[in-house]
Parts: structure tokens; C-alpha cells; sequence
């Protein structure tokens, strides 16, 4: 296969890109000002400001393995229309979306005051509340499923993988770490089947749930806006803790016990209270934690599935990192 994210830096994309994006302004009845203006090409996605008469707009092409995120954030957005970002169209086959400028995000405010993170995980409970009738719609327009139950399976599948593939391959996994791996795995067993057997149902989890991804709303009494489902999953919603936590706890240089980071559980919690009061669900925030490595393990190997050499090489720690982070706390 071709390393397919070279292509971006070619005249030729680029002009497929403003073909396929003059279409879209045309019926809207936008006016593009200026050529477009290329940012910064990443292996697993580029984008491209459009500057208009009506203001910037962003195009988005995503790695292959992630090019389901055109239809699902459409898909999702129409469900969730006030705290997702709606593109102004898509082009599913290629990965492709134009979306509107909805300003700066938290990550230009000062992070000083837990508070913010609780607001953001607040919020996105609301967010997984209206889409839990909904997963087999989004199924059907690409998002991935991840299911506690059959996540142990899944995990031995993934180890066997790993060690099956030649020494000199950057994703071989020793046998021996693999082997080490599963005998530590049984708590995490037991963490996956205690996630199936509760009471909370699956719902969208948001791989990339940060102030980066997150919009400063217009008023103060407006939800908050999230972007960026391309690490989408539909698994057990609290793993979506994961991301907001860690940059917390590396934010503040602090653990997963402080007080402030079991606020923002807390907070989350508090949305959830028809399946259970914060201390009776609390205990499935860990095994949740631990569920979420495999989305992080599945995001990169989705990547790197059409990668160059080098990249595999350059990235095959980071798809790596989390079987190992399997068997330790969730925030480490």
C-alpha cells in the first residue's frame, strides 16, 4: 500500500480538496476568500482552513482507519445537534468534512480550578444520555463497538497478534511480556466481567475528551461543544474519563486520590444517578479505566494499519503502551 498520507502534500490533492470544497460553498452560497491554507499534515489526520464571506470553516481528511469519523460525527450530531460539531457536509468514501469556526477552546483559558474539568465531563454525560438509543444507528455509519463482555476475549487476540509477528517487526511483542501480560490479566477479567454484569449500558465514548476538543461556549448557561470522534468508540461511557483525568493529574502533577480528581468523578457520576448513587457506581470507574487502554491499543493499530515503515517504526510504542497499561492503575 502506498503511503497514503503522503499525498497531502501534493498539488494534486490539494486540488481535489478545492474542487470537492468550492462544490460544497456553491450550494450554500458561500464565497471562498483567498486560497486554502494547508495546517499542519499528521499521520492520522490533516486539516485545511477555508477562509469565506461568512467566516472560516475547517476541512478534515482522516487516516483510512479513522475515516468513519465523516459519518459518525454527522450521524451523532444530528442526535446531539447542540453539543457536537455539525460539518456543513461530508464526504464518507474519503473521510472528509467541512466544518464551521466554533471560536477557541478551553485549552486558551487558564486551567487553574478543577471545576472546568467537571463542567467538561458533565456535559459530555449529557451528550452519551441522548445517544444511548442510538448505537446501532452509529454502528451503521462505522463507529466501533468495544463491549465489556467480550473484551478478554479481545485482549487475547490482540496478545496473540503482537507475539506472532517477526522479532524485527516494531509491534512484535516478546513472548515472554506476553506471556507476563496475560498472567496478569486476571483482574482485569474480572474488571470486564463486573462492567458487563453493571448497570450503566453502553454509550458513545470519546477518546479525545480534553480542553483542546472542547469548545468555550457563547453564554455561560450554553452546553459545551466537543470535536474530533475520530478515536470514537461506543463502550462502557465511563471509560471516557480516561483522557480529561490524565491531563488533569499531569496539569496539576497529582493523582488519581486527589480530592479535586475524585470531584470531578464525582461530578460525572452525578449524571448518571438513575443507575446508581456516586458510591454504588464509583467502583466501576477503575475497571472502566482499564477497558479504555484497548480503545487506545485499537485506535493505533487502526492507524498504523496503512502507515509507512518509518511511521510503524516511529509510533508501534504508542500502540504498544496501553497492553501494558492493562494491568496497572487506570491513570497511569
Amino acid at each position: 500500500m502506498a503511503e497514503w498520507n503522503q499525498e497531502w502534500a501534493t498539488d494534486g490533492w490539494m486540488a481535489e480538496v478545492q474542487e470537492w470544497v468550492s462544490m460544497v460553498l456553491d450550494s450554500y452560497e458561500i464565497a471562498q476568500h483567498g486560497p486554502l491554507e494547508p495546517g499542519r499534515a499528521r499521520l492520522w489526520a490533516t486539516r485545511v482552513t477555508v477562509n469565506t464571506d461568512h467566516g472560516r470553516l475547517y476541512f478534515k481528511a482522516n487516516n483510512p482507519g479513522q475515516i468513519s469519523e465523516a459519518a459518525v460525527t454527522a450521524t451523532a450530531a444530528k442526535l446531539a445537534p447542540d453539543q457536537l460539531v455539525m460539518p456543513l457536509a461530508i464526504e464518507p468514501l474519503r473521510g472528509w468534512m467541512l466544518s464551521p469556526d466554533y471560536g477557541d477552546t478551553l485549552a486558551t483559558l487558564a486551567a487553574t480550578d478543577y471545576q472546568l474539568w467537571a463542567r467538561i465531563v458533565r456535559d459530555f454525560a449529557r451528550v452519551q444520555h441522548e445517544l444511548l438509543p442510538f448505537g446501532d444507528t452509529l454502528f451503521d455509519h462505522g463507529l466501533l463497538q468495544l463491549d465489556p463482555a467480550w473484551l478478554p476475549s479481545h485482549i487475547d487476540e490482540q496478545l496473540l497478534l503482537h507475539a506472532s509477528m517477526p522479532p524485527q517487526h516494531p509491534l512484535h511483542l516478546p513472548e515472554r511480556d506476553a506471556e507476563e501480560l496475560h498472567r496478569g490479566l486476571g483482574a482485569v477479567r474480572e474488571m470486564c466481567a463486573a462492567l458487563a454484569a453493571g448497570p450503566v449500558p453502553l454509550s458513545l465514548v470519546h477518546h479525545e475528551l480534553t480542553r483542546t476538543h472542547t469548545f468555550i461556549p457563547a453564554a455561560p448557561d450554553e452546553p459545551l461543544r466537543f470535536l474530533s470522534l475520530s478515536g470514537a468508540y461506543w463502550a462502557h461511557p465511563f471509560s471516557v474519563l480516561g483522557p480529561p483525568l490524565r491531563e488533569m493529574c499531569k496539569l496539576f502533577r497529582t493523582t488519581g486520590e486527589d480530592a479535586r480528581v475524585r470531584r470531578v468523578v464525582a461530578a460525572y457520576l452525578e449524571q448518571w444517578a438513575e443507575y446508581g448513587t456516586v458510591e454504588e457506581l464509583r467502583p466501576l470507574v477503575e475497571p472502566a479505566l482499564r477497558a479504555g487502554r484497548m480503545q487506545e491499543h485499537g485506535i493505533w493499530m487502526r492507524i498504523l494499519s496503512g502507515a509507512s515503515d518509518a511511521d510503524v517504526e516511529r509510533y508501534a510504542p504508542e500502540a504498544l503502551a496501553p497492553l501494558a497499561g492493562l494491568v496497572r492503575p487506570g491513570l497511569d
